[in-house]
């Protein structure tokens, strides 16, 4: 029986390739999208089922996306222009346990998420996930795994292990979206366009504005 993992998925470049690791080592993956009410998650989520209906057709291990509703408690700028405009409170707290109470419904002790470590936000770092991990299994009675397979790499470094060949073009990662596409401006598009030069990738993304 293959084994089961659920994956925070959004659609984004870590996302999407945590989705494929967890494919590729033949595993059965359950996406689950937490829904926060942001600005940008219905576009999000457009090119999120994009994503998985094409991935859908190469692996069959790969479930249904799940949407798991979470209300933030703080307004989020339309424009984000800084990292601390994409801090929000105990995000990363409130994301996996959201996921994990619906995860938990389908049987599946293990979780994982994308975090590279790089956002200088208390929840996370790698202290943060392994603590909050002992606190869930002792609050629960639960042998759950909270797993950040990405933490401590950057960007190009993910994007290089999941390979040219990987749908990058499909994935969607931008704080303030136009008409439906990245904007090319705001501080998430200039570290999406970083991570694909630096990894010497052609970027896939068709920004709506070009300029560098």
């Amino acid at each position: 029986m293959r084994e089961k993992v659920g994956v925070l998925f959004s659609g984004g470049v870590e996302s999407s390739a945590l989705l494929y690791h967890y494919l590729r080592k033949g595993f059965l993956v359950y996406p689950l999208y937490v829904r926060c009410g942001l600005p940008w998650e219905e576009t999000e989520r457009l090119w999120a089922d994009r994503l998985w209906s094409r991935l859908k057709r190469d692996w069959k291990t790969l479930m249904t996306i799940r949407t798991v509703p979470f209300r933030v408690q703080r307004k989020v700028q339309k424009r984000i222009g800084s990292l601390s405009d994409l801090e929000i409170t105990l995000r990363n707290s409130s994301l996996i346990l959201s996921a994990l109470l619906k995860a938990n419904t389908m049987g599946v002790r293990r979780l994982s998420i994308g975090s590279l470590g790089m956002y200088p936000f208390p929840d996370n770092r790698r202290e943060f996930f392994e603590s909050l991990q002992g606190v869930l299994r002792d609050g629960s009675g639960i042998d759950l795994s909270l797993e950040t397979p990405f933490m401590g790499m950057e960007k190009e470094e993910v994007i290089a292990q999941t390979g040219d060949g990987f749908p990058f073009h499909l994935t969607f990662s931008c704080a303030s979206p136009v008409k439906k596409h990245h904007c090319g401006r705001c501080v998430k598009c200039l570290e999406r366009k970083e991570g694909f030069i630096k990894a010497g990738f052609k970027d896939p993304t068709l920004y709506f504005f070009n300029s560098s």
